[in-house]
């Protein structure tokens, strides 16, 4: 009985913790970006808040993997710091120090989270969950990663509006999952050959990622009802 009920816990985190994750990730891409002025001191707030919180639930969503839990743990651990440090010392030393950061430890969690989308096991609601909430973070690391790419070649994108040559996060995450999904507008355009070789990229995975996960829930499913009925 109590190992019933540690399991119920066990199960009930998960969902929850992914849950959690895939909520604070549509606001992290779909609100916050396109609520606030770019310039405005509660961006950098709402996202230096957003993406602890989304570490540090991504870490309880991979709990019961301890090896991967001590990977996302050390990652957020390093990321959340330096952002902390970033409020009372200057980081201008160091540019890019916090898109490096920031891409580094979302990369990983996504790889955490792919791992336990594909992983073997039951088809389970977290699981599901997961795989949406690894679509929007493959968005999120790409628009993190074109960001670092104009900040160090600002002439790696046509089509930043004037006098916002850098662009700001709204534009990448727009221009992200534009890509990602192969909509392609056309009003912003990768220039640079490493610009150009992540966009490919990225469109390459918004094409085969939605097969892809359809494709291994369907045999997770199958191969749970075979298990079940051999078993009976």
């Amino acid at each position: 009985m109590r190992l019933r009920r540690r399991h119920d816990r066990t199960g009930a985190l998960r969902i929850g913790s992914m849950a959690l994750l895939l909520c604070l990730l549509v606001l992290d891409v779909f609100v916050v970006p396109f609520a606030v002025a770019p310039d405005d001191l509660y961006v950098r707030t709402a996202r230096d808040v957003l993406l602890s919180l989304i570490l540090l639930s991504g870490i309880a969503a991979v709990s019961d993997h301890r090896r991967a839990y001590i990977v996302v743990a050390l990652a957020a651990g390093v990321a959340i710091s330096i952002r902390c440090t970033s409020w009372l010392f200057p980081l201008d030393t160091i540019p890019g120090l916090l898109d490096v950061t920031a891409l580094l430890s979302l990369a990983i969690l996504g790889v955490v989270v792919g791992i336990k989308v594909f992983g073997t096991g039951r088809a389970t609601f977290d699981r599901i969950l997961g795989a949406v909430a690894l679509y929007i973070l493959i968005g999120v690391v790409w628009a993190e990663a074109y960001q670092l790419v104009n900040s160090h070649l600002p002439a790696a994108y046509a089509g930043i509006a004037r006098g916002n040559a850098q662009g700001d996060r709204a534009t990448w995450i727009y221009f992200s999952f534009v890509t990602l999904t192969t909509v392609g507008y056309g009003d912003i355009t990768p220039v640079a050959h490493i610009a150009r070789s992540f966009a490919i990229l990225e469109a390459l995975i918004g094409q085969l990622y939605p097969a892809i996960v359809l494709a291994r829930l369907v045999s997770l499913h199958v191969a749970d009802d075979d298990s079940r009925t051999s078993s009976s």
